[in-house]
């Protein structure tokens, strides 16, 4: 999995020289001693901190998670850089995303834009670098994730039963019913946006469902029920959000949950197994019927979800559209490099491409944001990062012999998907609460097919 690298090699030994040379200093202070345990602490204070700070906050949290990231390998004894294949291609995207932004003709504001994806990318480091080292950890970052989603799913549905006003969003109510206007919930991100709660649940959901199994796995039942319950509501909180494209997310990420679930119990649970295999076109019956029956006792959301097929009928997909048939010309025009990073940069741009009388912030697809931006190259090794980390993630997860690395190989890879499935018909996930997730998952993913490949365990 690993890739055989000079630069990285001369870059290791570099590091051990170096960190040879502080090694006396650095075990005589207590400080410097314990900096991995402070650039755990800052990790986390970042994810937590983003639920209700501003970008602002955010971003220097992370940039002082940069800090003892870098200084962990220069004082941490035996801390060193990997290439898997899959950061390989994430190392190429970056390197054409500063083509771009050198080639760019709007080049300070590119330069923004890309010191966010800096920060981004840094924070992914910093995760993987401090949970190779702490594989122990890994599951008090699933604990911390799966509270911030009970927190955000709690204040939705508070928000949803006091009927919160609308805010920075689209809901086409001129042919419908005003008693079935949904009442959107955004949480406490900010900026306040229904689509951004819709995006961090989906990256964040599977967390929650994760530390439910767990426990489960663990015999700890009451637990097991509680964080059930707050799974369900979740789930809850995303239809709440009225996020479309979180819907369709959500759809695939459930039936993904059930494969891993089946697969999991064939595996582990041999007499439940035969049990459900048993009654197994029943149980799809009522799953079916169950669900059918759910959506008709909340017409609100029925409504909602009816109308993704609306097209031009509905005046925020037909918005959409446009702004994607624009974005197709401006990438048309700038295949190679794109335009520059970062949605300023788009803004002035698609200025001079709109084809209607609204503004528009990003292409609402990430991946068409990505081949505007950063052009075809980009786009390419971006989509090859994100097939390697699906691969050894799945091919781990077939071979693993032990149910808790099963567990957070299979729930998490449905973050990755889900945030990807998402970001078919959004760009939130630029955002940094959905990209801190999204990154700690890659992270988890990235050092359990590792661990898991080569020793069948946890």
């Amino acid at each position: 999995m690993y890739l055989e690298s000079k630069i990285f090699g001369l870059i290791n030994k570099l590091l051990f020289f170096i960190q040879g040379k502080f090694a006396s200093i650095t075990e005589k202070s207590y400080i410097l001693n314990n900096i991995d345990n402070l650039l755990f602490f800052l990790i986390c204070t970042g994810i937590i901190a983003s639920l209700v700070c501003g970008n602002g906050v955010t971003a220097v949290l992370l940039c002082v998670t940069t800090a003892f990231f870098l200084l962990t390998l220069i004082l941490k004894k035996g801390a060193c850089l990997f290439l898997e294949k899959s950061t390989f291609f994430l190392l190429l995207y970056f390197i054409m995303a500063l083509v771009s932004t050198v080639n760019s003709t709007m080049m300070s504001q590119s330069f923004t834009g890309l010191s966010k994806t800096v920060l981004y990318l840094s924070f992914y480091l910093s995760v993987l670098q401090y949970l190779r080292l702490h594989k122990e950890k890994i599951y008090t970052v699933i604990g911390i994730i799966s509270l911030t989603v009970c927190f955000e799913s709690i204040i939705a549905v508070l928000q949803n039963n006091a009927g919160v006003l609308s805010v920075a969003t689209w809901q086409d109510t001129r042919t419908l019913n005003p008693e079935l206007v949904l009442t959107r919930v955004y949480g406490t991100l900010k900026p306040y946006n229904p689509n951004l709660l819709g995006g961090f649940l989906i990256a964040a959901s599977p967390f929650l469902w994760l530390q439910a199994l767990l426990k489960f796995s663990d015999k700890k039942f009451v637990p097991f029920v509680i964080y059930s319950a707050f799974s369900a509501a979740s789930i809850g909180a995303i239809f709440m959000t009225g996020c479309r494209g979180a819907y369709i997310a959500l759809f695939f990420m459930v039936i993904g949950l059930i494969i891993v679930l089946y697969n999991v119990i064939k595996s582990f649970y041999p007499d439940l197994y035969n049990k459900i295999s048993r009654h197994k076109k029943s149980i799809v019956i009522f799953i079916t019927a169950a669900s059918a029956a759910t959506l008709v006792c909340f017409p609100k959301i029925f409504n909602r979800i009816l109308s993704i097929f609306a097209m031009r009928n509905d005046s925020s997909t037909s918005f959409r559209m446009n702004v994607y048939s624009s974005s197709i010309e401006m990438f048309k025009d700038n295949v190679l490099f794109g335009i520059g990073c970062g949605n300023k940069v788009f803004r002035e741009i698609y200025g001079l491409y709109m084809l209607s009388g609204f503004d528009a912030l990003s292409a609402y697809s990430v991946f068409l944001e990505t081949a505007v931006e950063s052009g075809i190259f980009a786009l390419i090794f971006y989509l090859l990062f994100t097939f390697f980390l699906i691969k050894y993630s799945i091919k781990a997860y077939i071979n693993v012999s032990d149910i808790k690395s099963k567990l957070v190989l299979g729930i998490l890879l449905l973050s990755i998907i889900g945030v990807l499935i998402h970001g078919l018909f959004d760009t939130i996930y630029f955002r940094p609460q959905v990209q801190l997730i999204f990154w700690t998952a890659v992270a988890v993913l990235t050092i359990k097919s590792d661990y898991s490949e080569t020793t069948g365990k946890n």
